[in-house]
């Protein structure tokens, strides 16, 4: 056999989904032993015909493989490409037919491509490792970073009924959920809102955001039906999708009309019904989507629909200790809490639609285009408990509609007819609207403080330019050269309206140009290079350097009463003045990234670390949100701030992976990631709830009058994340926790724009008192209105309001399944547990409910069944929560304080054709 030369088609699995960036499918399974290939075992390929060189390549790539060959293997061949569904080893298979080419693998997972000397006797199936198994999460245990892909499978398992059940069970990810309430905030250990986590559509950036009291300052409308995986990216990254971030990427990625069409079928599809069952239905309705595809090797379509529907539902009543005293009052309104926890939840009914479109087009061999359209809309209502006169019941009041729409369309092309050029190209529309009715005032209309229920319109329209190349090098003995490089343009245009009309006793307004929501726009452009060498199998060293820029433009102001220039007597000084601001600023900042990763002198074992930095400048509604965040005659205010600074963040991290197959049996698997991550913040903007404006001569007295400001300490979101996967094919565990450590203090300064105020007496005029009929000469105070330069700087701690208040509780789950009736059948167990953050569930109820750490501990047991009655007929059960536990999601909205469903059986019927 000639000596093996490591060529451009050596990519390790460290390299190939380095390069890759964005993989959205490394489902692995090696055929069983009776040849027969397991449904979950395929991926999708798209590979046009062209050299052998070409396409193995490029299926090395999209696979995640290491390939090894003698470069003159390859040369002078050509293969028809790969277009569908197949297992890494049916790919290889079908690509190297008529070739005279195997594809030999090796004990650590790479390929070895030989000469056939005989058909008859190197057919592929004899090499293959039996019941080997891998699945598209199996990523983080290869990737020298913190990682997680969600699977179909896994999604699944636990029907969600929120978006957020989606990601409930990958380490470091977190959600502040509202039942009521479908868009999803997505944070990233500790860190979310305002684009501080990039999260988008198929690459689409959805950058809607709405002042909500900072528990979901920025949500993405996602249907769940129409997801095929997810991948999330955490910390400090310099890639595409990486300006303006902080905390990391969250991709979800929707199907694809390859996933059902194989080779030489041109029509395809799927449908899926699903429905609570029975007593247990626990306000599960229908829930459902049709798929379908055609296509050949030139173009392909797919159209798909889905709606999910779900009703009033009852939460679990057992282990209500846990939830503490303090939530609903129990200690003072027992009986109205008892009624509180076993009554139906109401006003929870909601609806959502969607539609998706997808065409594409193959130009060449090497080309291609597709048009991609997915909107998706939702109905649902907002509500809130009061105690009745009796104060033994408490009852729900529907205090709103909301009517959310979002629509993506965009307009990808890929490029990539050698080794050097790689590239992809994306330009996108994305629009997201929110009507949210309000329900008129409880007062009545003699008291002054009525007001008529009214519409807020909030509006968001992103505007992206994407593009990127991947080329890779070989050096050699040296080893293997990847560059990422590319860049991005966005623009976020935001505007509002509003019906709302005030109240009588409305008198202290802010100056309001145009709602309680800001008009604006930002622009954001960012260039990148990502540099990845591999030395041998034992050494991987990356670097990125990230330069992003951005414009802001809008107009704010407010409405101040403040004292005059020159001097005036007591009392006649104050007049009423328009501060107005009008900005139209911008700045740029480099971000450079850099990895190490070594495996000691064992191939199962890597060890690793990272250090990055992100920059993320502030949003028109952090910068102009002004208005009143309720209606009513309250004195709460919002006010504007156009001089926040942009956020500065530093990220470390360092961990280990471990991947190791045949360990206790010959065909097992064993994957383990322990990472430590470590991000500072200088200038994080958060809520004070404590802002003095201009034409104050006091500080400490303003709570309830907020503006965002940049936190004069530094902020720090620390922890560490624990991952394991174990599967010999018929058995398998997964366990996953998230530990949070340390705490963050919140201070601002008191008059955050400056401009308070002192008088000062500089004289006296002649004048006179009235006493009856009565003038008495007396001599007048004159004074002066002078800059307060102590109560400018003054600083003040802990007046915020928001999810960063806290670190997010400890989270984690542990699954154990196993796979019979030749694996047709998967069924398992899976038990979710926090130790919450309880340092307000009990004791004085003192200060605002908003600044409670209302996150009780919780344990949770559900279970799920798959069975696979034919190739085409898939039958899926779920119970969640087996034992009716009464509990809330770590990091549960506070302002909604609806408790999780209980006990819940749920079905899904999936037929492919």
């Amino acid at each position: 056999m000639k000596t093996l030369s490591i060529s451009p088609l050596m990519l390790s699995i460290q390299l190939a989904l380095a390069v890759a960036g964005g993989i959205t499918s490394t489902s692995i399974l090696a055929q069983d032993g009776t040849g027969g290939i397991a449904a979950q075992s395929s991926q999708q390929f798209e590979i046009a015909a062209g050299s052998l060189d070409r396409v193995l390549s490029q299926f090395a790539l999209d696979a995640g493989i290491g390939l090894y060959m003698d470069a003159s293997l390859s040369a002078g061949k050509q293969s028809a490409g790969l277009r569908g569904s197949y297992s890494i080893d049916a790919g290889l298979m079908q690509i190297l037919s008529q070739t005279g080419l195997i594809a030999q693998r090796q004990r650590d997972g790479s390929y070895q491509l030989l000469e056939s000397e005989s058909s008859a006797t190197h057919q592929l199936p004899a090499v293959l490792v039996e019941g080997a198994r891998y699945t598209e999460s199996d990523l983080q245990y290869h990737e020298p970073r913190s990682v997680s892909v969600i699977t179909r499978e896994q999604i699944d398992q636990r029907p969600p009924r929120h978006a957020a059940d989606m990601l409930e069970q990958t380490s470091g990810i977190y959600s502040a959920v509202n039942q009521r309430d479908p868009g999803l905030s997505v944070n990233i250990r500790g860190i979310q809102d305002y684009g501080r986590v990039n999260m988008n559509i198929d690459g689409m950036r959805q950058n809607f955001s709405i002042n909500g009291h900072q528990q979901r300052n920025g949500v993405i409308f996602i249907d769940p039906e129409l997801i095929e995986s997810i991948q999330i990216d955490k910390g400090a990254v310099s890639q595409l999708g990486s300006a303006g971030t902080l905390g990391g990427i969250a991709t979800f990625n929707t199907i694809n009309a390859s996933q059902f069409l194989e080779p030489g079928k041109i029509f395809g599809g799927r449908l899926r019904a699903g429905h609570g069952i029975g007593n247990l239905s626990n306000g599960t309705f229908f829930n459902g989507s049709a798929v379908f595809a055609m296509g050949n090797e030139q173009a392909d379509v797919l159209v798909g629909w889905s709606e999910r529907n779900f009703g009033n539902y009852y939460a679990g009543t057992n282990n209500p200790d846990n939830l503490g005293s303090n939530i609903r009052g129990r200690d003072l309104n027992p009986e109205a809490w008892e009624d509180w926890l076993t009554s139906e939840v109401e006003y929870m009914d909601s609806v959502t639609r969607s539609q998706i479109i997808k065409i594409g087009t193959q130009l060449a061999e090497d080309q291609r285009l597709q048009f991609s359209y997915l909107e998706t809309d939702t109905d649902s209502k907002d509500a809130w408990t009061y105690m009745n006169s009796d104060t033994n019941r408490y009852y729900y009041r529907h205090t709103g509609s909301t009517d959310a729409n979002s629509r993506s369309a965009a307009l990808d092309y890929s490029f990539n007819p050698n080794q050097l050029i790689d590239l992809n190209a994306k330009l996108y529309l994305v629009k997201t609207g929110v009507d949210k009715w309000s329900a008129e005032s409880t007062a009545s209309q003699s008291s002054g403080n009525w007001y008529p229920d009214y519409t807020d319109r909030v509006e968001t329209e992103t505007w992206g330019l994407q593009l990127e190349n991947t080329s890779l090098f070989s050096i050699g003995q040296q080893g293997m050269l990847s560059l990422n490089y590319g860049g991005e343009l966005y623009r976020d245009q935001f505007s509002s309206s509003t019906t709302r009309q005030q109240a009588v006793n409305e008198t202290v307004l802010p100056y309001i140009p145009g709602g309680a929501n800001p008009e604006g726009t930002r622009w954001m452009g960012s260039l990148f290079g990502h540099i990845d060498y591999q030395h041998g199998d034992w050494l991987t060293i990356d670097a990125g350097l990230r330069y992003d820029r951005y414009r802001l433009q809008g107009e704010a102001g407010m409405t101040l009463w403040m004292y005059k220039d020159g001097q005036f007597q007591s009392g006649t000084g104050r007049e009423q003045q328009h501060l107005i601001f009008d900005v139209d600023q911008e700045a740029g900042r480099l971000s450079p990234s850099l990895g190490i990763a070594i495996k000691p002198g064992v191939d199962w074992l890597q060890l690793y670390t990272r250090w990055g930095k992100g920059w993320r400048p502030p949003t028109t509604t952090e910068s102009f949100m002004s208005g009143r965040p309720h209606a009513g005659s309250s004195s709460q205010v919002v006010y504007p701030n156009p001089y926040l600074e942009a956020e500065r963040s530093q990220n470390w991290e360092l961990g280990f992976n471990v991947f190791t197959e045949s360990m206790l049996t010959p065909h097992d698997r064993l994957g383990i990631k322990v990472a430590y991550f470590d991000t500072r913040i200088d200038n994080f903007i958060f809520m004070d709830t404590n802002a003095s404006v201009p034409g104050g001569t006091v500080g400490g007295i303003s709570m309830g009058r907020s503006a965002y400001q940049n936190n004069q300490e530094e902020t720090r979101f620390r922890g560490i994340e624990y991952n394991l996967d174990y599967d010999t094919g018929n058995y398998y565990a997964q366990l996953n926790y998230t530990q949070m450590l340390g705490s963050n203090n919140f201070c601002s300064k008191e008059f955050y724009i400056g401009g308070a105020q002192e008088l000062v007496q500089v004289g006296t005029e002649p004048g006179f008192i009235q006493v009856g009929p009565i003038q008495i000469p007396v001599n007048i105070p004159i004074y002066e209105a002078r800059p307060n330069d102590a109560l400018n700087n003054l600083v003040t701690c802990g007046h915020i309001m928001g999810n960063a208040s806290y670190m997010p509780a400890d989270r984690g789950s542990l699954t154990l399944g196993t796979r019979l009736l030749d694996l047709r059948l998967d069924m398992g167990a899976r038990m979710r547990y926090s130790p919450g953050n309880g340092e307000h569930l009990d004791g004085s109820w003192a200060g605002s409910l908003l600044d409670k750490a209302l996150w009780p501990r919780y344990k949770v047991y559900d279970l799920y069944a798959n069975f696979r009655v034919t190739p085409a007929l898939n039958l899926t059960l779920a119970m969640e929560n087996v034992t009716d536990e009464a509990y809330f999601v770590a990091m549960g909205d506070v302002n909604n304080l609806s408790l999780a469903r209980g006990r819940t059986l749920t079905g899904m019927l999936e037929y492919r054709f």
